[in-house]
């Protein structure tokens, strides 16, 4: 019986190929990553194989990016491994991550809706203003997105459910230029997104609508989830993360 021959997508070979210059100490720990352009010409591929090359580095914890400032090598790097074997064991916890978020933080905002108080009402506000502050680095934004949604589940009383939303924020910060690749281009893009859905939100809680903060937090989890989904799987192929893909695109319709 003859073994199906396995195609590895460009930008992993590409990501590899970095990856085994940075281990070698061609760029040391710290310092700014060449530019785009300059890894296309020395490379002989795309500027999309680069730019996708360079999320995977950052999965693998090669890159770091700073918001504003572009990618820098990491220090330390990641323990030396295979490019291949170090990226895809961590795909599965990514998409399992995505969906349990959606499946349990609108169920949370849905109890929060009877038990925030006016005091948490106005918390979650001034987080709102602090994600929609264009001035403040991304991870000064990032950190009060974080304490709007630990707010929320420190409001039911619940500590259990605390400690479910800070650990989907611990996986999280496993992809944090993934997801500002995708869903936030610029300072005024992230302060749109944080407004819009995060006030719909907060507007739920207020009035004890509790369906209403059900189909809010859902909207914003799909939002913030399914689309980078959808790109790990146009990346990886139909195999990697389908059946995940299909259950959230399926309680999206619900949602």
């Amino acid at each position: 019986m003859l073994t199906p021959i396995v195609q590895t997508p460009r930008y992993r070979l590409v990501a590899e190929e970095i990856a085994a210059r940075l281990r070698a100490g061609d760029f040391a720990p710290g310092t700014k990553m060449p530019a785009d352009k300059d890894l296309v010409a020395q490379l002989g591929v795309s500027r999309t194989t680069v730019r996708e090359a360079m999320i995977a580095l950052e999965l693998m914890g090669y890159v770091v990016t700073r918001y504003g400032a572009g990618a820098f090598v990491a220090d330390p790097l990641p323990v030396a491994q295979d490019a291949m074997q170090s990226e895809t064991p961590s795909l599965p916890g990514f998409f399992e991550l995505v969906e349990a978020r959606f499946v349990i933080e609108p169920e949370i905002a849905a109890i929060a809706a009877s038990t925030v108080t006016p005091a948490q009402i106005a918390q979650l506000n001034r987080c709102i203003e602090g994600m929609c502050d264009t001035r403040l680095p991304f991870d000064r934004i990032e950190a009060h997105d974080r304490e709007f949604h630990l707010i929320v589940a420190r409001s039911t009383g619940n500590s259990l459910f605390v400690t479910m939303v800070e650990d989907f924020w611990h996986a999280r910060q496993r992809y944090p230029e993934w997801t500002r690749l995708n869903n936030r281009q610029s300072a005024e893009d992230i302060a749109r997104f944080s407004r819009d859905e995060h006030v719909a939100i907060v507007d739920a809680l207020s009035v004890g609508n509790a369906e209403a903060a059900r189909a809010t937090m859902a909207h914003h989890c799909r939002n913030s989830g399914q689309p980078l989904l959808e790109r790990w799987h146009r990346f990886e192929g139909e195999a990697v993360g389908e059946e995940v893909l299909h259950r959230l695109k399926a309680r999206a319709g619900q949602g």
